[in-house]
């Protein structure tokens, strides 16, 4: 009997030796970290691997990590900070290591880094049986054609991963983040990664361990990168990851996953306090000089604190910011000053961040202090150009403004030149510091190609494409941009915007006034003309000598092109004071289907070449559309005034016109209306040139038009909820059918308009990603339930529409994946004695398993049997056949899951021994 025991023992411990060596799962490790990257060179990349990992965990101690390159490609790298590059201990048992290493891919594209180690650290208390879960970060890169798009770098993150919450009391982090090559960011709060595209199974967001609807709540900026907590309820630690994704020219092009670490204690003070702006915007050349005031609570006025600064502008090579304070602790209250003197290469689109971080020095255990952050966001904005001066010359426009501009010669050519401005009439609205641009103003950029032109000792640009007796109000933008090694621009940003400068065009040719439909008809329909005479000064009756002629022209739609003479719009004078032809009506057209647009050519002295043309002014042309029990009305106008104010108009059942409605908008919604019914409408537009000496305002109709509502509004979508057995832990796969029950609530509970829902479509989709099919259909409005009986598992993913009397379908529901719950449980011992019974080694319990990866040792560390068939089947024979001696063996089991999002490694290795007895 002894000798059994120590022979038993002799296994288990050769079992040990052999299993620590090949999954070293029995430390505790893993806290936080991130991977970063800076591209050096078209193909090469130097990346940093960041860990911050328990100090006391020493034999778990990593001096090198393996990273993947995402090309196929992995390698071990060492670590390279602190004293003999055996990391840096820091407060409550952290001790951060960095690993750095280079890489050159084969070629452009898209790639995905990571590291994976097997252990995070153990007692995280959101993450189920933490020191068996792996830890796993990535990064992405995209490595662009630098010619073309530049080089890309990952965002720098300037606050570690690492951070101390108050039992009781709100919790703030923020990454700090910064982006070397001007991308924007932003951020999304996700489940922590095991290993690529595998979130950790099991984990729970803080707010749900000791949940509490009023106290215990997270809250996060997708914005600002921002984690709130309110309030921790349960002493520990927990793990939280975000992504950074990083924009360029509006779209996404790389990810990088920061996995953090926040430790809740019982707090036996409060934090400290800081006082002082959260946002600012500056035209760069400004300087930047903000006060921070940081106290404790009044009653810890016995306290010192300390203030600290962390963020992009404090690590810039060019004029970098900087926090002026005493260091340590002191007194308080203790006064810092961030001061920062802006330059036009900071110019950027997006806030910079900087995160001031005040402590205090209470001290909790000997090794923590409280502290507290606040957020600051500056924008710096590129400076407006300065004094645009415009002049009208022999029928153009000289836009002229003042050179230099101050930012012109920003480093690494970061200024690219002017864009130029124009609309008629003026804008003169305030400027804003924080809105740079001139998006929503009412202006259209005039030159495609950035200018940096110089007339005389200005900055000069001649507009050719004018009207004449218009107004017309000029801007002007400078462009930044990073440049390509090629030339090419990238992540662009505009300045504020000059000062407007207007022009007064002569008038020295008519001017349409009215283009107004006066009968609706597909044949006989009449359009009413008016307009204007040139004005006498502005024409020059001695340059320009009678007689005068004006011509009606016109063409079909809203074109600037083909027109032809109306017939009998052909009007005369020998003498411009007894010119009185000044309207026409032009008939027989089709007004209910098109528009039309006019022009008029002005001719002096019998010249068979007009003086000049108008500008082109159209119809006012009506759309209706239906929907269920309302007409949405839409018109359109080209015109060279500004229509400012629109009145609609509804035919009531005496026929006569009732106004229902006035807007500034080009559109209209009448609800209420009866579905089936018709509705028929006008709108009269009124607008003005705002040009002295022309009538104003200036009123024009559209031609009649109708709709008949009817409902074509789909309901809105239902609530989906699915449950199994799995919820409930009751797992029995070999049933002969596994159910989940969906459940919905009715769409009127989202909108009282889904109050006609007849029916229900259900959709399935087997894995997350692929494509829904119907399953189902449930034919009453008040069935909210539909049972998927199936063989091959629970996973899949849901979706429920609903289905109106007239057929209309709602949208899909919110989409619900459900999991399979897998069970692999095996004995720890079997006779194989040919008694027929318990023969072989076969597990107890085995749902929803693909494969596994078993071995089984020996005394001396060797394997005796191995298989991947989940059902193992061993029947104590090694792999040649030979039957194997009664005793004690030790065995090691991999197993893979069938889970939603394919088969994936259990997050669980079993291990133990089986007895063999013959």
């Amino acid at each position: 009997m002894v000798k059994q025991t120590l022979n038993r023992f002799l296994y288990l411990l050769v079992f040990l030796l052999v299993f620590a060596c090949q999954n070293p799962l029995f430390g505790t490790h893993n806290r936080a970290g991130e991977i970063t990257y800076v591209q050096t060179g078209p193909l090469t990349i130097e990346a940093t691997i960041l860990t911050y990992t328990k100090a006391s965990s020493t034999n778990v101690d990593r001096d090198s990590l393996r990273i993947c390159w995402g090309d196929g490609n992995c390698e071990m790298v060492g670590r390279s900070n602190g004293p003999n590059n055996n990391g840096e201990i820091l407060l409550n048992d952290i001790k951060r290591n960095t690993y750095v290493a280079i890489h050159t891919y084969p070629a452009q594209g898209h790639y995905v880094i990571s590291m994976n180690d097997p252990n995070r650290n153990e007692g995280i208390l959101n993450i189920d049986n933490s020191v068996n879960v792996p830890f796993h970060l990535e990064t992405t890169v995209t490595l662009f054609n630098p010619q073309f798009e530049g080089f890309n770098s990952s965002p720098r993150l300037f606050l570690p991963p690492t951070d101390i919450a108050c039992l009781n009391q709100p919790f703030v982090h923020n990454p700090t983040a910064f982006d070397p090559d001007g991308d924007s960011l932003a951020y999304r709060l996700i489940v922590p990664m095991q290993a690529i595209n595998t979130p950790i199974v099991g984990y729970s967001f803080p707010d749900q361990v000791s949940p509490d609807p009023v106290e215990n709540q997270i809250f996060f900026s997708e914005l600002t990168g921002e984690f709130r907590w309110d309030s921790p309820q349960r002493l520990g630690e927990y793990n939280i990851a975000m992504y950074i994704i990083e924009y360029r020219n509006g779209n996404p092009i790389d990810t990088m996953i920061r996995d953090m670490q926040i430790l809740v204690e019982d707090c036996e003070n409060m934090p400290p306090e800081i006082e002082t702006i959260e946002e600012i915007c500056v035209i760069a050349g400004e300087s930047v000089s903000i006060d921070i005031r940081v106290t404790a609570p009044l009653e810890e006025s016995d306290q010192r604190v300390a203030l600290e600064a962390y963020g992009g502008p404090l690590n810039l090579d060019i004029s970098p910011a900087r926090l002026d304070v005493l260091p340590g602790f002191q007194d308080q209250p203790l006064r810092g000053v961030f001061r920062w003197q802006t330059a036009c290469e900071h110019i950027s689109d997006q806030f910079y961040t900087v995160t001031f971080r005040a402590i205090d020095d209470f001290r909790i255990k000997d090794t923590l202090n409280l502290s507290s952050l606040h957020l600051l966001r500056i924008k710096v904005v590129g400076p407006p150009p300065e004094d645009v001066q415009t002049v009208e010359v022999d029928g153009e426009i000289e836009v002229s403004w003042e050179n230099p501009y101050v930012c012109e010669d920003a480093a690494d050519e970061y200024f690219r030149g002017f864009s130029v401005w124009r609309r008629e009439g003026s804008n003169n609205f305030p400027i804003d510091t924080c809105m740079p641009g001139l998006a929503g103003r009412g202006y259209i950029r005039l030159n495609t190609a950035l200018t940096r032109e110089i007339v005389d000792g200005r900055y000069f640009y001649l507009d050719t494409d004018i009207d004449k007796g218009r107004t017309y109000c000029y801007r002007i933008l400078a462009e930044f941009a990073k440049t390509s090694a090629g030339g090419f621009p990238f992540n662009i940003v505009e300045s504020l915007p000059s000062e407007e400068s207007c022009v007064q065009l002569k008038r020295d040719i008519p001017l349409l006034t009215k283009v107004s439909v006066d009968q609706t008809d597909m044949t006989q329909g009449e359009m009413q003309l008016e307009w204007v005479l040139p004005q006498a000064d502005a024409l020059d009756t001695i340059l320009n000598p009678g007689p005068y002629r004006i011509e009606l022209l016109r063409t079909d739609g809203f074109n600037n092109s083909g027109f032809q003479p109306v017939p009998g719009a052909d009007f005369s004078s020998p003498t411009f004071a007894g010119f009185n032809d000044i309207s026409f009506t032009d008939v027989q057209l089709n007004t209910v289907g098109q528009p039309y647009t006019y022009q008029l050519a002005f001719y002096v002295n019998n010249e068979t070449d007009p003086l000049g043309f108008s500008a082109e002014a159209s119809s006012v042309f009506l759309t209706v559309a239906s929907t269920d029990e309302q007409n949405t009305l839409s018109w359109e106008a080209s015109v060279p005034w500004n229509n400012f104010r629109h009145v609609i108009y509804r035919q009531n059942a005496s026929m006569d016109w009732d106004s229902i409605g006035t807007t500034v908008e080009s559109s209209y919604e009448d609800i209420g209306l009866r579905n089936g019914q018709e509705y028929c409408y006008y709108v009269e537009t009124i607008g003005t040139y705002g040009i002295d000496g022309i009538p104003s305002p200036l009123r024009n109709l559209s031609q009649e038009a109708c709709g008949v509502p009817l409902d074509s509004i789909a309901p809105c979508p239902p609530e989906l909820m699915v449950t199994n057995i799995c919820d409930d832990n009751e797992v029995n796969c070999v049933q002969d059918v596994l159910t989940n029950t969906l459940n919905w609530t009715h769409p009127i509970d989202a909108c009282p308009t889904s109050d006609d829902v007849v029916s229900y479509n259900v959709y399935f989709a087997p894995i997350e990603g692929a494509e829904f099919g119907q399953i189902g259909q449930t034919l009453s409005p008040d069935s909210l339930i539909f049972e998927h009986n199936r063989m091959d598992g629970f996973a899949g993913c849901y979706a429920v529409t609903a289905i109106d009397s007239v057929g209309n379908e709602s949208e899909l529901s919110n989409i619900v994946c459900v999991d399979n719950c897998p069970v692999y449980v095996l004995p720890n011992v079997f006779t194989p004695n040919n008694d027929g019974a318990n023969e072989r080694f076969i597990p107890l319990s085995q749902c929803f398993v693909d494969r596994v990866e078993f071995k089984v040792f020996n005394r001396w560390g060797q394997v005796v049997f191995q298989t991947n068939d989940p059902s193992l089947q061993w029947d104590g024979r090694n792999q040649s056949g030979t039957e194997l001696a009664e005793g004690v063996y030790y065995y090691v089991c991999k197993y893979f899951e069938e889970r939603v999002g394919g088969v994936v490694p259990s997050q669980q290795i079993l291990s133990g021994y089986i007895e063999l007895l013959r």
